[in-house]
């Protein structure tokens, strides 16, 4: 008798123990069902994970005032140099919008700059679906991916991404395509306000331009976002950001600008081929338009010369023939004759 009172009680203990393991597993794997909200020893275990593995994506809040968050690792290696291969060839001089709403050259932006469109090819695609992820708004509310390159000295002055209007740049995401030696950085000249003090630091070295600021230091594969409109539809003046010269190296990036609504909506389902547009390299004095030829009959070249020219610049006569593909230096005289950005193949595959 005593010894099934003894087994029956060993079982009891052995299972209020295995119950008591097994309660402290799930209620760490299911925090918030009794009312917690937070494990400190998952989040430092968590945190410690992301952030000394190299490659691993993760989200990082930099400020609230205003809304600035990074995406570390958010892209590849490959898309990097994919996104700077596509873009380069028809980089020109960065311009800003005028008071009549042109293009005009203006000292405070001295990059040079080309649009990729939304659904240029798969890669492209690919990444501005990323963020419409990232930014809980569709691809068809951005809109064409800007790729911008600035060399030592160059910047971009201190400016608003967005006005109120029926439907307004919303967020910026800012995709960092090459690592920058120093300077470059994006920089917010209102704000200090960092969500932790220590990141100062942390993210530092900062150039004279970026430092007493909440700002970014350019890192290739890292994604900047912040938002120029509060979440209760008003405008966030701390947005005003720049973008601090380059002091030394090159600093490439891609900017995505989202939307309230959707972005020329119809223009968004058009691929390049659909539009009738070609990639090519314009330094070779070829037509990169369907309708060049017909669009020099209607004297085009002279209407509208600073599209044909980099267009059609066969058919416009405005460039010289080149031998062919490894004709550089003929390549690089139209380039700069055109206006274009005379490239280092090297530097699109660092």
């Amino acid at each position: 008798m005593l010894a099934k009172f003894l087994s029956a009680l060993l079982y009891l203990l052995s299972a209020v123990a295995v119950s008591s393991f097994s309660t402290d597993v799930d209620e760490e794997r299911l925090i918030g069902w009794k009312g917690e909200t937070y494990s400190q020893r998952a989040a430092e275990e968590w945190s410690l994970t992301v952030t000394e593995s190299e490659g691993i994506p993760w989200i990082e809040t930099v400020s609230w005032n205003p809304r600035v968050f990074i995406y570390h690792n958010f892209l590849s290696d490959a898309e990097c140099r994919h996104i700077k291969r596509t873009a380069a060839p028809m980089m020109k001089r960065s311009s800003v919008v005028g008071t009549n709403g042109s293009s005009v050259l203006d000292t405070i932006r001295t990059s040079y700059g080309t649009f990729i469109r939304r659904r240029h090819d798969p890669v492209v695609e690919r990444v501005l679906r990323r963020v419409a992820a990232w930014t809980k708004a569709p691809p068809e509310n951005q809109e064409d991916l800007q790729v911008l390159r600035y060399g030592p000295g160059q910047k971009y002055g201190a400016h608003m991404d967005s006005l109120i209007d029926d439907s307004p740049r919303m967020a910026t995401v800012l995709l960092y395509l090459h690592d920058t030696e120093y300077g470059g950085e994006t920089a917010f000249p209102d704000s200090g306000h960092w969500l932790d003090p220590s990141l100062a630091q942390s993210m530092g070295p900062f150039s004279e331009c970026a430092q007493g600021h909440v700002a970014f230091r350019p890192k290739k594969g890292d994604a900047l976002m912040f938002w120029s409109i509060k979440p209760d539809g008003t405008h966030d003046p701390l947005s005003l950001h720049t973008g601090c010269p380059v002091v030394t190296g090159v600093k490439w990036t891609a900017t995505s600008w989202v939307h309230s609504m959707p972005y020329n909506y119809d223009d968004y389902f058009k691929t390049a081929a659909d539009a009738g547009e070609h990639d090519g390299e314009p330094g070779a004095c070829t037509d990169l338009h369907d309708q060049c030829k017909h669009w020099e009959r209607m004297g085009e070249c002279k209407k509208n010369p600073a599209y044909m020219e980099s267009h059609c610049g066969r058919s416009c006569g405005a460039c010289e023939p080149c031998a062919g593909a490894d004709d550089l230096a003929c390549i690089n005289r139209n380039r700069e004759k055109l206006g274009f950005m005379v490239y280092d193949n090297e530097e699109l595959d660092a």
